[in-house]
């Protein structure tokens, strides 16, 4: 299945699922080739390919700024980038820092240097590393609290509730599009009732959860 957890969405959209929450950076994007864009608010103007895009950038395609197009051009070309990496090594060296790069224009930057060694001189560079050793102060006192957030990191969530039940991945496993399963007995009028609570993942971040 080529897009498990935006097919996912969709069913519990549809079925009224609650307390399910969704982040405005999440999506996924096909090629970028032959994308018309334009200014008019008119879902005509654009293609099925920019279309699809805004829909999974959390935009309207009848009410796209300049800034929106920009991030849909941004959303396109990384997924053009990704898949121009041609071997194993790219893709695992890719795969380890994903979570830990801050947008799209990062994402573009890392994928654009044109060797790994290259891209290792980056990481180095730009400290990627130290930050996933030092959490914002928000991310710090989420954990504390065993609570969550669109876009806290994978390594977080498991600091914030542990090792999940099972996991389920969509596409290539390197790139992170993931949903997790957990399941924990929380107070109720009756006493105690067992929960189910699934977080999906996209790009080794959180974008949303769902709570049976």
């Amino acid at each position: 299945m080529r897009v498990l957890i935006s097919v996912l969405v969709a069913a519990m959209a549809l079925s009224g699922c609650a307390n399910f929450h969704r982040s405005a950076e999440s999506g996924y994007a096909g090629s970028p080739e032959d994308i018309r864009y334009s200014d008019q608010a008119d879902r005509g103007s654009y293609d099925r390919e920019t279309r699809q895009t805004a829909y999974e950038l959390g935009k309207d395609p009848a009410y796209l700024s300049s800034k929106d197009l920009q991030d849909i051009r941004n959303r396109q070309q990384v997924r053009q980038l990704e898949r121009s990496l041609s071997s194993r090594k790219e893709r695992e060296q890719y795969s380890k820092i994903l979570p830990w790069l801050k947008n799209d224009a990062e994402k573009i930057e890392f994928l654009s240097v044109p060797s790994i060694e290259g891209r290792q001189q980056w990481i180095n560079r730009n400290n990627v590393w130290s930050r996933a050793q030092a959490p914002q102060e928000e991310m710090k006192s989420l954990i504390e609290t065993q609570d969550i957030a669109v876009g806290m990191p994978q390594d977080y969530v498991k600091r914030s509730w542990g090792d999940p039940m099972s996991v389920e991945v969509s596409g290539n496993p390197i790139y992170k599009n993931e949903r997790w399963k957990y399941q924990k007995f929380v107070s109720a009028p009756e006493g105690y009732r067992k929960e189910t609570r699934y977080v999906y993942f996209e790009g080794g971040r959180v974008v949303g959860w769902e709570t049976e």
